[in-house]
């Protein structure tokens, strides 16, 4: 009997482990967007059209969550102005054509004149999971092919030519 209640108590014991362990297990992957309903994080606009959403996994004082944007430009200008103790775990951006989530460092980009490539706040920047498509949409609209690197260093440029380069040191 002893041997009965031993075992019982040790496979409680390892289920609740379990339970708990499953319950904080941290966010990743892209988050489930509610079009309509989510509120971009930089803009304030609701976010109703997924093509040009995107969305950054932060972690903030050890907590992580999400932080959706209606443009992949409104992502782009919140990294460039964010605040001390954010750090970004990783960034989404949705394929122009498919509407699928892909990672922000595996998209190709397309930066494109505004008025040609329309996103919900003007940027003309559209992602696709391929380069080859990047570039021939930029062979059908104008504008330039690039990876997340050379789309965040461009944003940064057009950003501060129009307003100036962000003050780090105010609070």
């Amino acid at each position: 009997m002893k041997l009965r209640n031993i075992i019982v108590g040790a496979a409680s014991v390892a289920a609740m482990c379990t339970l708990s362990a499953c319950e904080h297990e941290p966010l990743s992957g892209p988050p489930r967007l509610r079009l309509g309903h989510d509120e971009c994080g930089e803009c304030g606009m609701i976010v109703t059209e997924e093509r040009s959403a995107a969305a950054a996994l932060i972690d903030e004082n050890g907590r992580r969550s999400y932080i959706e944007y209606d443009d992949i430009g409104c992502m782009l200008d919140d990294e460039r102005d964010a605040t001390e103790g954010r750090t970004i775990v990783e960034r989404y951006v949705h394929d122009w054509e498919s509407h699928e989530w892909i990672a922000a460092d595996q998209a190709a980009f397309l930066m494109a004149d505004p008025h040609r490539v329309v996103t919900p706040m003007g940027s003309g920047i559209v992602a696709y999971a391929d380069r080859d498509r990047a570039e021939g949409a930029a062979e059908s609209w104008g504008g330039r092919a690039m990876d997340w690197r050379e789309v965040v260093e461009a944003r940064r440029r057009w950003m501060d030519e129009r307003y100036g380069a962000p003050d780090k040191t105010k609070d």
